[in-house]
């Protein structure tokens, strides 16, 4: 370890401790409080999909139910749709409320993370890419890292993937600077670039699905503890540049398909990646009833924009430890 990073650690811990200890979540209101809890991927360390994986997705089972065990001793834990019915008819709130919730629809959720919000009788919301449950289907990400994994002979056929791995040796880090890269273009672009590279380098279909299929998906949506919500149709990102009449296929279209398949209202959305535009947020408004972005920070019921909730992501390198998952959600100072 560099002095720099030593350095670094020695004032991190004590700034660590004073949020775990004083930050918001310790602390009265007049105005009631949600924190919203963004899980992605649910893995230990054993599984083969672990090692796929950006770091940045993953909490493992064991820091998942610690989490769980932590937030039901600081907040009262919510459903989120519980919560939302509640502000709409302005009625009674938790002070301080929690609400998990998961995006995209992993067949890990399925298997690591239910199982364990059963057990403790936790409610939580999952948001569904509509159009990709029960498909071999896989988000960009996840396709550009396998072609980052090829050889550097493949790699330079492509212009763009050459200038994204350059010769630097592939690795989480790498991979995670790559894919942060490429999020400057547009989604179909990207999809046009990894089709014709999956294409001309002959590159076989994931044998396993990554998602739930519907059966998975209607098993929870059965389970009155947790709630689905629409996440689009295809997981592209809600940003200025894309075709309004995009935008509200992939907003309305998986709100319809989910209803049909799980046969229940679907009122809660989540914008993938976090990006929306003013259009965006305006055409979800008129479809459901509360939106999620990736953006941090604590939800005050007196002036909550609920078609622009705040919520805290975490991973496993950040979350690991109690004292690190109270300072993650402390807002502090």
């Amino acid at each position: 370890m560099s002095i720099k990073q030593i350095v670094k650690n020695t004032i991190k811990f004590p700034l660590e401790v004073c949020a775990a200890h004083f930050g918001h979540h310790r602390r009265s209101n007049k105005s009631p409080r949600l924190w919203i809890m963004m899980y992605h991927r649910i893995l230990p360390p054993s599984d083969a999909r672990h090692a796929q994986e950006e770091p940045g997705m993953i909490v493992e089972p064991e820091t998942f139910e610690m989490h769980l065990k932590l937030l039901q001793n600081e907040f009262t834990l919510v459903s989120l749709q519980d919560w939302v019915n509640r502000h709409i008819n302005c009625q009674p709130l938790p002070e301080k409320a929690c609400a998990i919730t998961f995006d995209d629809g992993w067949l890990d959720n399925f298997e690591y993370a239910f199982p364990i919000l059963s057990k403790l009788n936790i409610p939580a919301t999952l948001f569904a890419v509509s159009n990709m449950i029960g498909t071999h289907q896989e988000f960009w990400p996840n396709r550009l890292v396998r072609l980052l994994q090829l050889p550097q002979r493949q790699r330079e056929i492509f212009p763009w993937l050459s200038e994204l791995a350059n010769d630097a040796p592939v690795n989480s880090e790498t991979s995670a600077s790559a894919i942060y890269s490429l999020k400057k273009y547009a989604d179909n672009q990207i999809i046009e670039w990894l089709d014709e590279a999956e294409s001309r380098l002959q590159l076989p279909t994931p044998s396993l699905p990554a998602l739930m299929n519907w059966q998975q998906l209607r098993q929870i949506s059965d389970d009155p503890l947790f709630d689905i919500g629409s996440h689009t149709c295809h997981h592209i990102r809600l940003r200025s540049d894309l075709d309004a009449d995009i935008r509200y296929q992939e907003i309305t279209a998986s709100k319809n398909l989910l209803e049909s398949k799980l046969e229940k209202p679907v009122n809660l959305f989540c914008y993938p990646n976090g990006d929306s535009c003013p259009e965006a947020v305006k055409e979800v408004a008129k479809h459901y009833q509360a939106a999620v972005t990736t953006q941090p920070g604590i939800n005050f019921a007196n002036k909550v924009q609920s078609h622009s909730l705040l919520r805290y992501g975490v991973h496993q390198d950040i979350s690991n430890h109690p004292r690190r998952l109270l300072a993650r959600i402390s807002d502090w100072p």
